[in-house]
């Protein structure tokens, strides 16, 4: 078969993208190796790229292109779905106006203007500028199309109303990373590029015949390359499955539905660009929540909607009439999702919400699981927002899931599947009314009544002296219960801003520190040494990764300043010290000094602390001086308390 360059594919074709492609998938890795191929390809050879599948467009689909029309029944372009190739095509143009934008508007590229390039390539444009055409790009509506336009090709638009998503953030990127490489490159190096692109590169090219299934071709040829994700494979399924629908007037506003759902999927999915979102972890736990839950692992969930619920047999020949799929049914589902990814998003980046769409304690507390961790919360706490429970009840809910958590996993150290079950499928038993919310909290409270126990706590702080011989410094629940600890501070001195970053907590840099033993592990200034050195070597040690002695700090210290003496910690002389840093340190620089007696005082406070914070009781005076290892301590060289 003859292999066809880029100006051979682009021979009075128009070519669109559909709407069951996904988006511009390639990040650097893929978009580094296309330059390399293209950089490292000599001027008198060529380079294999891969397949480029296109599908006539039919005539009763073309005809809805009002802007284009003029192009094909006049001009005589051909229009075409590219069904498979289209990263590679993108990654093409978007490096074809990277080359435009980085030569002067009067230079030419072997011999070509830079605007017949434009008009072969990018944009046509009538003798009376009145009739304009993309010869590339999306389907209308799909999100990338007017990110295309306008960002990417720099052309104006009638709406400018673009949106950004993980697959705009990604055309984004392949433009600004081809813009860098050729920004200090000469016209004629630019123009070597430009000829490499458009003449060098030779791709398979296959039109298919109208006798094949797209959507299967589809799925069967973007699984060469960069795998469809879960989300994708699934409206692609659920769009061709539309189609099966014959006679029913219903199956064209399904499939706009189903567009406007992923767009709106993918414009949360990225909404926040420094942490965008896992479009399986959502779909994974929508599952859980929308279907009957099991406990199988692994794929289970896109089996189940691939392979079980969403196939093609349930429309056309369903085993029982309880397998047939309807119009409604898809509706409802894909309305779910375009519902549910708000909450979702909402759900770990809490402070976009505006106050009609969360109240304020809300906020805090799903602020405080994203920190300590959801664990197997998720459906149930996205089906109270999808069933619009009560927000005081949905607030209950998250400040029991809250607690729950820390005291099961992080106190008494339970397995980490321990009541997953359960909550699993009372999400659903929530979404469909079979139980209220108020059945739910009073189901978490038992569970945390059957499971709090503080022994295993003790036992687990042993273990950790004995194992690891650090005490409560490596206990996975130091940081975020000091983190609370000093939000209480904060809230009871009024202070209005905060010093501890959680992000800087929770960072462990090499050779810095966040977490302060205020007694040092290298005790060595005769600081210490005057108010510790009666003590055991394992005494001190006790001291030393107890609780009492770690400090949350506002910013990450050099670890060879931990030795300083205390008095130093508290100011060292030119403006750091706990003098000026979190509300806790602040707590601690207000102590005239720091010895054993200070360390046991200031660990009975934190426990005390836990205690109203989760509600939950520890133990008596000797039960909480064996927790905190500091029972059978002589805390001065007289053996006085005071």
């Amino acid at each position: 078969m003859k292999l066809n360059s880029l100006s051979d594919i682009f021979e009075r074709r128009l070519l669109r993208i559909p709407d069951y492609q996904r988006g511009y998938a390639w990040k650097e890795h893929q978009v580094e190796d296309f330059w390399e191929d293209i950089l490292q390809l000599e001027n008198d050879r060529i380079h294999y790229t891969g397949v480029i599948t296109l599908e006539p467009v039919k005539a009763n689909l073309y005809q809805k292109w009002e802007k284009d029309l003029w192009l094909i029944e006049g001009v005589g372009f051909r229009p075409f779905y590219v069904v498979d190739g289209q990263q590679r095509l993108t990654t093409s143009m978007i490096l074809l106006q990277a080359i435009l934008e980085s030569v002067p508007k009067d230079a030419e590229l072997n011999y070509q203007s830079i605007s017949s390039i434009r008009k072969q390539f990018i944009f046509f444009e009538a003798d009376n500028k009145l009739q304009q055409s993309f010869i590339f790009g999306y389907e209308k509506d799909n999100p990338s199309d007017e990110y295309m336009k306008t960002k990417i090709f720099g052309e104006h638009s009638g709406s400018n109303q673009f949106l950004e998503t993980l697959y705009t953030r990604n055309l984004s990127f392949a433009k600004n990373y081809f813009k860098d490489r050729l920004k200090d490159m000469s016209v004629d190096e630019i123009a070597q590029i430009y000829k490499k692109l458009t003449q060098k590169l030779k791709f398979n090219l296959y039109e298919i015949d109208e006798e094949i299934d797209v959507f299967v071709t589809f799925e069967t040829m973007n699984n060469r390359g960069k795998p469809l994700t879960s989300l994708e494979l699934l409206k692609n399924r659920l769009i061709y499955i539309s189609t099966l629908f014959k006679n029913n007037d219903g199956r064209e506003q399904l499939r706009i539905n189903i567009n406007d759902a992923w767009k709106t999927m993918y414009e949360y999915l990225g909404k926040n660009p420094d942490v965008p979102l896992s479009d399986n972890l959502f779909l994974r736990n929508h599952w859980t929540m929308y279907f009957k839950y099991t406990r199988k692992k692994g794929d289970d969930y896109i089996k189940f909607l691939l392979d079980d619920k969403f196939s093609a047999r349930n429309v056309t020949h369903p085993k029982s009439p309880d397998d047939a799929l309807r119009i409604e049914e898809i509706s409802d589902y894909v309305r779910s999702l375009q519902q549910s990814i708000v909450y979702w998003f909402y759900m770990h980046n809490p402070y976009y919400a505006q106050s009609n769409e969360l109240t304020d304690s809300q906020k805090v507390w799903l602020d405080r699981l994203d920190r300590l961790s959801f664990r197997s919360f998720k459906p149930l706490i996205l089906s109270a927002f999808v069933s619009k429970q009560e927000p005081k009840k949905i607030t209950e809910l998250l400040t029991s899931a809250e607690r729950y958590n820390f005291t099961l996993f992080n106190l008494s150290q339970r397995r980490a599947n321990t009541g997953d079950t359960e909550f699993f499928s009372m999400s659903r038993d929530l979404l469909t009314g079979e139980k209220t919310i108020v059945d739910v909290l009073e189901t978490i409270n038992r569970w945390i009544d059957k499971y709090y126990d503080p022994e295993k706590f003790l036992a687990h702080i042993e273990e950790k002296y004995e194992l690891d011989r650090d005490g409560f410094y490596h206990w996975d629940g130091v940081r975020y219960f000091l983190f609370e600890h000093e939000q209480w501070l904060r809230e009871k001195g009024r202070q209005a801003t905060s010093k501890l970053s959680w992000d800087v907590l929770k960072s462990n840099k090499k050779d810095h520190v966040t977490l302060e033993h205020i007694f040092p592990q290298t005790p060595d200034d005769p600081y210490w040494k005057n108010r510790f050195g009666h003590l055991e070597e394992s005494e001190q040690r006790y001291l030393t990764h107890s609780l009492g002695n770690l400090l949350p700090l506002s910013r990450s210290k050099n670890s060879a300043l931990q030795n300083d003496s205390f008095p130093k910690k508290v100011n060292n002389g030119d403006g750091v010290g706990y003098y000026n840093g979190s509300v806790s340190e602040n707590e601690v620089a207000q102590c005239p000094d720091w010895t054993p007696t200070q360390i046991l005082k200031r660990g009975l406070d934190l426990l005390s602390f836990m205690e109203q914070r989760w509600s939950i009781v520890l133990g008596d005076y000797d039960f909480k001086g064996q927790l905190l290892h500091l029972a059978d301590i002589d805390f001065s060289p007289s053996g006085e308390l005071s």
